[in-house]
């Protein structure tokens, strides 16, 4: 594996673990679905954390979620592409959790 993908790889792993960490232990599974959008001239991500099973309770973005989302937007910047959304969705069965992710460009 190239060290680009290797970085992606490690990247893409600490955003689902953090978000692994984030949710109740209640939550079987979660899902953060990420936008860049530019507004006045400045770049933000609209960060949404929600169970895809419709549990009601409101999760906040987390200091790590944020700074792995921020390193993977510059990262990928370095590259020459942009996403502009992201999604992880992250699944726990028979105690092993496993994750998903889908970009957009």
């Amino acid at each position: 594996m190239d060290g680009w993908l290797e970085k992606q790889a490690t990247l893409d792993t600490a955003l689902a673990n953090a978000l692994i960490a984030a949710t109740p232990e209640s939550w079987p599974q979660a899902k953060v679905e990420v936008s860049q959008v530019e507004h006045e001239g400045t770049e933000e991500m609209l960060i949404d954390i929600t169970s895809p099973d419709g549990r009601p309770e409101i999760i906040s973005p987390t200091g790590e979620i944020f700074s792995v989302l921020y390193g993977l937007a510059d990262f990928f910047r370095e590259r020459g592409t942009v996403w502009t959304k992201v999604v992880y969705s992250v699944a726990e069965q028979n105690g092993s959790w496993s994750f998903k992710i889908n970009y957009e460009y």
